[in-house]
Parts: C-alpha cells; sequence; structure tokens
C-alpha cells in the first residue's frame, strides 16, 4: 500500500467550515446512490399504480344559443322580463330536484358500485358535481342606453361519467330538459301574467259596473238636481216667475173687466120687455112693483073697499101666484162664504196689496151691500124673488155669456199659476241643494272616470298580454336553441395520466434526494478528511487510497446493473403510457421526424 499525497498538511480550524465540496456531493450520491434509486423508484411506482388505477371519466358537452326574439319588441313586447342568466339560474334549480336526478339514475343505472353503498342524498350529490353549466357571456351593445355590456348569449351543458355511452345519453336528457323546461316556464308565466289581468279586468269591470248603479240611483233619488241641470233649473226658475208675473197681470186684467161685465149684468133684466100695440109692456117684477106703489097711492086716497084698490089688490096676488118668486138671500150667504174661504187662502200666500185680495175684498163688500140693501127693504120687498122661467134678454145672455168665459179663464190662470208656483219652489229648491248635491255626484263621477280609464288601461294590457301569450306558444320569443349537440366521447377528460406520471416523477426524485439527504445527515460514519478533521480536531497529512476488495466490486456491478434494469423499466413504462393515453408511439415518432426535420 503506497500513500499519496492529497493535498498539504494544514491546521483543522473547525470554525472556518463550511459547506461541501462538489466532490464531496458526488461521493454523497455515490454512497447513497442505492437509497435514491429505490425510494425515487417506489414513488414513481406508487404514481404510475394511482394513474392507472383511477377511473376514466368521459364529458358530452351540449352547447344551447340564447336566441333573441324574432319579431321586433317595437311591435309585440313579451310577459317574460327576467335576464337569462336567471332563467337558467332558476330552470337549473328546477332541474337538478331530488325527483329528476333520481329518475335520470334509475332510468340509466348510473353509479352501479357506489349505490351499494352510498346513500341516496350521496349519490344525487354527486351527480350534481358530475353536472357542469358553463354561461358563455360577449360584449353586446345594450338597446335602451347603447353602451357596451356582458351579457350571457349562450351556456355549455356537460356531465360526466365513467361511461363514454351515459355521458352522451344524460347530456341529451339535460339538454332536453333545459330546453322543454324553459319553453314551459315561458309559457306558464306568460299565462299567469295574462290570467292575471283577466281577473284584474274583471275585478274593474265589476267595479265599473258599481260605480254606475251607484250613479244611476244617485241621479234617481236626486232627479233634476244634477249638475248638468243646475243651468236649466235656473233658467226654468226665472221662466216660471216670469210666467207667473204675466198670469197676474192677465188675471187682474179680467177680473176687472168681469166685475165691469158683472155691474152690467146687474142692471140689465134676465128678460126682454114685451112690445104690443107699439106700447112696451113691464115686466112681471115691474109691473108687480108698479102695481104696490099704485096700491100705496089708492090707500092713502081710498077705502079698502074701493073698487080700484080691490082690483089692484087682485092684481097684486094673480102676478105674485103666476110668477112664483123665491128669495135670494140664501144664494148670497153661500157666496159670501165661498168668497170669504177664498179671501182667507191668498191672505195666506199674499199680502193685502196683492190684486186677487182686492178683487175678492171688492166682491164680498159688494154682496154685503146687497144683503145690507136686501135686509133694509119692506118686509115683501125683502122676500124679492127672480122668475123661475129662462132667461130670454139678449144682452144679458150675452153678458152672462162673457162673465162665465172670463170666470173660466181666470180659474184656468189660476190654476196655471198655482202649478207654475210649485214649479219654481222645484226649480229653487234644486238650485238651493245643488253644491251638496254635486259635490257627492262629482266624487261619484271622478271615481268612475279613474276606473274607466283603469279599465281601458286593462283591457290594452290584456290585448298585448294575450299576443305576448301567443307569441310564448307558437316560439317566437327569446328561446333556447341547440347549436352543438351531445357526441359521443372518444377521449376521457380525467385523469390526466401523462400529468400524474409527470408529477409523479418529479416527486419521486424529489423523495428520492431528500431520502440520501437525510440518511447522510443521521450518519455518523467517517467518509473523507473533513469528517476525520472534525471528529479528531487535528489536521489531515495526507490520504491513502484503498483497493476495493472483490466483494465490493461485484456489489458494485450488481447495484449499476439494478440501477440499469430500474432506469429502462421506468423508460418502458413511460413508453407504454405515452402510447396508451397520449398518442401511439408511431404517430409520435413520426410528429417527431417531421419536427426535426423541419
Amino acid at each position: 500500500m503506497s500513500a499519496v499525497l492529497q493535498e498539504a498538511p494544514v491546521a483543522y480550524d473547525p470554525s472556518a467550515e463550511g459547506g461541501k465540496s462538489l466532490r464531496e456531493l458526488v461521493d454523497v450520491l455515490r454512497r447513497r446512490r442505492l437509497l435514491i434509486a429505490s425510494v425515487a423508484a417506489g414513488l414513481f411506482a406508487i404514481a404510475v399504480a394511482v394513474a392507472f388505477a383511477l377511473p376514466a371519466v368521459y364529458r358530452s358537452s351540449a352547447t344551447i344559443l340564447i336566441k333573441e326574439q324574432e319579431i321586433p319588441q317595437e311591435f309585440v313586447r313579451s310577459t317574460v322580463t327576467s335576464f337569462a342568466d336567471e332563467r337558467i339560474q332558476v330552470i337549473s334549480q328546477q332541474i337538478m330536484t331530488r325527483a329528476t336526478l333520481l329518475e335520470l339514475v334509475d332510468k340509466y343505472a348510473l353509479y352501479g358500485s357506489a349505490r351499494q353503498r352510498e346513500t341516496s342524498e350521496e349519490i344525487i350529490d354527486r351527480m350534481r358535481r358530475d353536472i357542469k353549466l358553463t354561461p358563455i357571456s360577449a360584449e353586446v351593445t345594450d338597446r335602451r342606453t347603447g353602451s357596451p355590456v356582458k351579457s350571457t348569449i349562450a351556456f355549455s351543458l356537460s356531465y360526466d361519467s365513467e361511461s363514454a355511452a351515459n355521458a352522451q345519453r344524460i347530456a341529451n336528457e339535460l339538454v332536453t330538459l333545459y330546453l322543454n323546461e324553459n319553453v314551459k316556464n315561458r309559457q306558464q308565466k306568460a299565462a299567469e301574467t295574462t290570467s292575471f289581468i283577466d281577473d284584474e279586468l274583471q275585478r274593474a269591470s265589476q267595479y265599473v259596473s258599481e260605480l254606475e248603479a251607484k250613479l244611476a240611483d244617485f241621479k234617481k233619488r236626486n232627479p233634476g238636481r244634477t249638475p248638468e241641470f243646475s243651468v236649466s233649473n235656473q233658467v226654468a226658475s226665472e221662466r216660471a216667475s216670469a210666467e207667473m208675473q204675466r198670469l197676474d197681470r192677465e188675471i187682474a186684467f179680467l177680473d176687472d173687466r168681469r166685475m165691469s161685465l158683472q155691474a152690467q149684468l146687474a142692471d140689465t133684466k134676465p128678460q126682454a120687455p114685451v112690445v104690443s100695440n107699439g106700447s112696451t109692456l113691464m115686466e112681471p117684477e115691474d109691473r108687480l112693483r108698479a102695481l104696490e106703489l099704485q096700491l100705496t097711492g089708492l090707500t092713502s086716497v081710498y077705502s079698502e073697499s074701493h073698487p080700484d084698490v080691490k082690483r089692484v089688490r087682485r092684481e097684486i096676488a094673480v102676478l105674485k101666484a103666476e110668477t112664483g118668486l123665491r128669495s135670494e138671500a140664501s144664494d148670497r150667504e153661500a157666496k159670501l162664504e165661498e168668497l170669504q174661504h177664498q179671501l182667507s187662502v191668498l191672505r195666506q200666500k199674499y199680502s193685502d196689496d196683492h190684486p186677487d185680495v182686492i178683487r175678492l175684498k171688492r166682491a164680498t163688500a159688494a154682496i154685503e151691500l146687497a144683503m145690507r140693501t136686501g135686509a133694509d127693504a119692506p118686509a115683501d120687498r125683502a122676500s124679492a124673488v127672480v122668475r123661475s122661467r129662462k132667461p130670454d134678454n139678449p144682452v144679458y145672455l150675452t153678458l152672462k155669456s162673457q162673465i162665465e168665459t172670463l170666470s173660466a179663464q181666470i180659474q184656468s190662470m189660476r190654476t196655471e199659476r198655482d202649478e207654475l208656483r210649485a214649479k219654481q219652489l222645484l226649480y229653487d229648491q234644486r238650485v238651493g241643494q245643488s253644491p251638496e248635491v254635486e259635490r257627492e255626484y262629482l266624487e261619484l263621477a271622478r271615481d268612475l272616470d279613474s276606473s274607466r280609464a283603469h279599465f281601458r288601461e286593462l283591457r290594452d294590457k290584456q290585448t298585448r298580454a294575450q299576443v305576448a301569450e301567443q307569441l310564448e306558444k307558437e316560439r317566437k320569443a327569446e328561446r333556447f336553441t341547440l347549436i352543438e349537440p351531445p357526441v359521443y366521447p372518444e377521449k376521457p377528460t380525467r385523469p390526466n395520466r401523462p400529468l400524474i406520471m409527470t408529477m409523479g416523477l418529479v416527486l419521486a426524485l424529489v423523495g428520492g434526494f431528500g431520502a440520501g439527504a437525510l440518511r447522510e445527515a443521521v450518519d455518523q460514519t467517517v467518509h473523507g478528511p473533513r469528517d476525520a478533521a472534525r471528529m479528531l480536531q487535528v489536521p489531515v497529512l495526507a490520504v491513502l487510497p484503498r483497493d476495493p476488495s472483490p466483494v465490493l466490486v461485484r456489489r458494485r456491478r450488481l447495484r449499476r446493473r439494478l440501477i440499469a434494469a430500474a432506469v429502462v423499466g421506468a423508460a418502458a413504462l413511460a413508453l407504454a403510457g405515452l402510447h396508451a393515453f397520449v398518442m401511439p408511439l408511431d404517430v409520435a415518432w413520426f410528429s417527431l421526424l417531421r419536427r426535426l426535420g423541419n
């Protein structure tokens, strides 16, 4: 054994100890290469096992476009005003219900092995995680403001399954559910809007009918007192007042004329005088009066037995027996009572200066004067009588007819005047009640007008709602359109086995080197001059090489072969994974050659 001087003798200074040199690191790797290789190989094998042990999951996706309304909104406006994002979320909540998902699970026998060990809720949660909904947004221009906004124009719907066929079938089912649920929701909302407006229109119509009935009943209870009759009532009252004044003047004129005719009638004899042999014969009454005067004169000269006295008495008796006279006292009393009654009635309405009151006073005074005059006459004159035969004097008859005509006209005018007075009182009463009636009337009319306007507005809304509902039924409004149906997935989306193996390789290397470093840190064996100097606290003068023994040489060869076999096995395993999960090796080889050629 020969000694070779490796380095000059130096004194060892523990405080000057630094990091290991590159040669020492290489020595460490050489010493711990088996540990590093075994740990790295084990970890990489675990990563490969995990990559191949994870089940393949296939994803089938579909893209659904949110298509705008075909008919311009200026002509027909839809009653569904919710945003697309909101409707998508609502539909998702409706579809992701327990009943719907369990029906799909039972229909396609999903999660066969998992259903034996998991509950229904866990299966439902697992299926909800496997369903993916991703909105697709884009910059669009808002029609109302003209500014760019971000809006959802489409969304993708996918399902992950360990079976490619099940992934496609479930994706198709979900697409169908989303499309049908969207149509159903839109039609349901449009129908609900139409139904609500119909109900409101019916209530408004009923309320309008009630107000119209109240207004009609109000007009019936207040005839002629409503505001539209206010002016006409005033005009009618003024016209009635003017007409009564005219009638008063005519009645006064006719009354004066009648009294004049009555005076003429009193001075006119009912019977016309009889003319015989050119001489006018006296009336029986006048003849009787003349005979009575003659008898008075004869009795003053002659005795009762004188022939002329007897003759005159006989003629007087004959005239009284022939005429059959009757007293007029009872007629005058009845007429006086009637006039006094009319006078008392008129005094209740008018003052003493009224023409009718003055006229009745004069008539009453005339009758009383006649009664007093008849009472002062002699007994045979107080019992003056009129003839029972009909008057035949034309002047008397004419005057009497005129008086009767005037009396009838006066009575008719008085009746008309009373009617006008009653109408004037009614009109004045209506005018006085008009403000209170007008207030209630205007309140009812205002409510009726507003209710009618509300009714017309609801009727217009009903028409628009019916058109919008028909728009939804014919699917002319905004709708979901399938632009990319689910396809059969040819490759699994997960797990990403190359990535898992790559990450496993990195972790294996880190783990192998970490294990070597840890083993080196806890090892107290002297492997070099630095370790000897640190342990002995003396400087190292020289390093003598050591000849390896045959056993050690064989061990080193065996280790090299094992390492080479491990490297070859790992490379083969990597190539197999590349061929199985990334691309075939021949395709990869030709791709590599093409790239190298470029």
